[in-house]
């Protein structure tokens, strides 16, 4: 799919991104159980820049995850744990993280800001905006309840999403947005809202534990300690405060080998056969319309999870059939457990 010899130039030139991505998804599984398709999900996010949404019944650890996430890349302080103040104060976002709790009431303003109404009756009077602490100033953003969002907020969201811009009165601005989070107890269910969720184009499904005293154990015993003393290492926050540049530093080369023509897509691989049949199939069973915009983007994503096993099993970076099962992980628009599976033992033989 990808030629061997761009695919060893990005390994070997970002092994030590790789190598923190996965120490990252090492120490979130441990504090997070039971959520390890959701941490791998996460860290193809963040190597890969596309938005991800969690999609799960209330109490799942959705919002949590997110802010350890945070917290770990030093983000958010260690306020953002405590009582009372779950997304971290001011001070300690220091604008490069913004978390809002979305509903069908919330204005743009809560996201973007107010205008200042004392320059807007000043001499002469001007619309400016207080920023201060807002979406289009943060490099992660986080939405709750994403899809209980009005038509306005979703307008100015598919546009932020798209173009990491900020449109503001025929004003365009760039934001520094790098990774977006969205969480939701249920998929869209208005007809409308089909276009925004194409947007998302990883998602997580997560389920309470099922009640097997083992696993319920488990989960009592680390969901305890992460509730009441959470594990804020200071030499993990040391270990992963780079972790940012780099991710940003391996997405500009792959824009910038993909520009030199370093970096294609090559037709010819039998890979080609085992994704037609299967995007054939999804579609069929009306599991994803796989538009040829998720496609495209779903290369990066598989492109992204060889690397990772590459680093995590000491090999040399090459695109397999399994690879392509994260399409069926984190790219559905509904669950049919069947299908999935007979897809991906039709993908490991």
């Amino acid at each position: 799919m990808f030629q061997a010899d761009a695919l060893k130039s990005l390994h070997d030139g970002h092994r030590a991104t790789f190598d923190t991505i996965l120490a990252l998804q090492s120490v979130l599984n441990t504090r997070f159980y039971g959520m390890e398709r959701t941490v791998e999900c996460m860290m193809l996010a963040a190597l890969t820049g596309e938005p991800m949404v969690m999609i799960g019944p209330p109490g799942t650890a959705k919002s949590r995850i997110i802010r350890s996430f945070c917290h770990l890349l030093g983000l958010v302080g260690d306020d953002a744990f405590a009582h009372g103040d779950p997304a971290g104060s001011a001070e300690s976002k220091k604008e490069a993280y913004f978390e809002y709790l979305l509903t069908q009431f919330t204005e743009p303003s809560e996201l973007f800001g107010q205008f200042d109404l004392a320059r807007v009756f000043g001499t002469p009077p001007v619309l400016v905006r207080e920023e201060t602490g807002m979406m289009q100033k943060a490099q992660v953003v986080f939405l709750d309840e994403v899809f209980n969002a009005s038509s306005a907020i979703l307008n100015a969201l598919l546009t932020f999403m798209n173009e990491r811009k900020f449109h503001d009165r025929g004003k365009v601005r760039k934001v520094p947005m790098r990774l977006l989070f969205a969480a939701s107890n249920h998929t869209p269910r208005e007809e409308g809202l089909g276009a925004f969720y194409d947007r998302f184009l990883l998602r997580s499904r997560l389920n309470n534990t099922p009640a097997d005293p083992e696993r319920l154990a488990v989960l009592l015993s680390a969901a305890w300690t992460e509730t009441h003393a959470p594990r804020l290492d200071e030499a993990d926050r040391k270990r992963f405060a780079s972790l940012m540049s780099g991710l940003e530093a391996f997405r500009n080369a792959v824009d910038q080998m993909t520009k030199q023509g370093k970096l294609r897509i090559e037709g010819g691989d039998p890979l080609f056969r085992q994704l037609a049949d299967m995007v054939e199939e999804l579609r069929r069973k009306d599991l994803s319309q796989m538009s040829n915009r998720r496609l495209v983007k779903f290369a990066g994503v598989i492109m992204a999870a060889a690397l990772l096993r590459a680093t995590r099993d000491k090999v040399q970076p090459r695109i397999t059939a399994a690879d392509l099962g994260v399409v069926l992980d984190f790219g559905l628009d509904a669950e049919d457990d069947s299908t999935v599976r007979k897809l991906r033992a039709h993908l490991e033989r």
